[in-house]
């Protein structure tokens, strides 16, 4: 058997992982535990970052990235789901792993497992640590997947946690209130250590874990917090105030990041001077993703309520745009008319789409949503792809498109476009 996972490509490895871990997703860390220690995985020698949160998580990663690599650690991240590559997932200093060494960590997983059954995701997770422990890296910054409590990052013990945001996603498996997903979040706080919720309003069940553990918690508008101006923007922190470039991400997520490096000053050593640096460094894609041109285009992954709401508002903030067009789909499991309703007043024309998955909400399902909001629909196309050409070709001069709803939406799109292999079908 192992000779054959052997001489596995890349691609064959995901689909073997699809194929024989069928179930997506499988509460309970006891499982993914017990092949961590076998591969000696529980204890990494360097510092832990873990960020969890329902948004922001990855631009939060990306800056943390920038940071120590500015200063020059040696800096790993783990963060999912992918835009265009799997490889985007695992990197060491912003360097995407290879198709061999991702193979080489799948089969170092799948020979330590045994007879254990692991998920898509926890295999993934584990492979990711195996691969930053044949390095001598200073810092590991891992994203969470899944809520908090029950992911397989929280296999690691993290030295400082961030929790983004907490908003409603994913009930399934959080719980039907904020209150019950931001205590699933809370789940990868660890005693005596560090704690930054980028937020303005947490819920009691956070503040309690917090307190129940100990945590030094350190709260945007509380602890510190962010001001705006037309190039710049400045974060005011207990014992100083900074002065930074801005960036191409949400300002919460950046102060969030610089934060986290000034706790772990007296480990990690970060200068003002490595911070400014890093901002203009920060780059990640699909996360209000603006692409100047004739016709302007934003890609964003936006797949909840909030994040939406987030979308509308940097549309508001856009000057001289005439007219806006929407290309949107989304996953079955999604708050369609959340996801609608905040850009309702700030979309000029909609161009619905279902993407090409099995997960993709229904064309019946999207449509009633845009019948329930009372806003128009044209037509109704049969992947993002072909509803992005006919934005484009609608658009004129001075308009904006936007592309949204989730990563596949934005990925099916990126990914024809660059690899050339556009197909136009017929509107359904």
């Amino acid at each position: 058997m192992y000779h054959s996972l052997r001489d596995f490509s890349l691609a064959e490895w995901l689909n073997y992982l699809e194929t024989s871990h069928p179930i997506e997703i499988l509460l309970g860390l006891s499982r993914v535990q017990e092949a961590a220690r076998r591969l000696n995985l529980l204890t990494p020698s360097c510092k832990v970052i873990t960020v969890a949160g329902t948004n922001g998580k990855g631009s939060t990663v990306a800056a943390l990235e920038s940071i120590y690599i500015a200063a020059g650690y040696q800096t790993g991240s783990y963060t999912s789901p992918h835009l265009l590559q799997f490889n985007e997932r695992v990197k060491v200093n912003a360097v995407m792993a290879s198709d061999e060494d991702l193979c080489s960590a799948f089969l170092a997983v799948e020979e330590a497992r045994r007879h254990t059954p692991l998920t898509y995701f926890e295999v993934v997770t584990l492979a990711a640590l195996w691969h930053f422990k044949k390095y001598n890296l200073d810092i590991i910054i891992l994203e969470v997947g899944l809520g908090g409590r029950q992911d397989a990052t929280n296999i690691i013990d993290a030295d400082l946690a961030i929790i983004t945001t907490i908003d409603f996603d994913h009930q399934q498996y959080l719980g039907n209130t904020l209150e019950e997903i931001g205590y699933e979040k809370a789940g990868i706080l660890r005693a005596g250590r560090e704690f930054i919720y980028a937020d303005h309003h947490p819920p009691i069940s956070v503040m309690n874990e917090a307190k129940k553990l100990g945590c030094r918690l350190y709260r945007l508008g509380h602890d510190y917090d962010i001001g705006e101006r037309t190039e710049n923007w400045f974060l005011c922190m207990k014992e100083k105030q900074m002065h930074l470039p801005r960036p191409k991400i949400q300002l919460k997520a950046a102060a969030s990041a610089i934060m986290a490096s000034n706790l772990l000053q007296s480990f990690l050593p970060v200068t003002d001077q490595h911070i400014g640096a890093a901002m203009p460094m920060i780059n990640i894609p699909g996360r209000l993703e603006f692409i100047p041109g004739k016709i302007d285009i934003i890609y964003d992954v936006s797949h909840n309520p909030q994040a939406a709401c987030l979308l509308a508002e940097y549309i508001k903030k856009l000057d001289n745009k005439k007219r806006v067009h929407a290309v949107f789909s989304a996953l079955n499991d999604k708050d369609l008319n959340g996801l609608i309703r905040p850009l309702k007043n700030v979309i000029h024309y909609w161009y619905p789409a279902q993407i090409k998955l099995k997960r993709a909400a229904s064309r019946q399902a999207i449509l009633l949503a845009f019948e329930e909001l009372d806003i128009f629909v044209e037509a109704f196309y049969a992947d993002p792809l072909n509803a992005f050409f006919s934005a484009k070709e609608r658009a004129e001069d001075g308009d904006l498109v936007v592309v949204y709803g989730s990563f596949y939406t934005v990925s099916q799109i990126r990914d024809a476009l660059q690899s050339n292999s556009v197909e136009q079908e017929e509107i359904i």
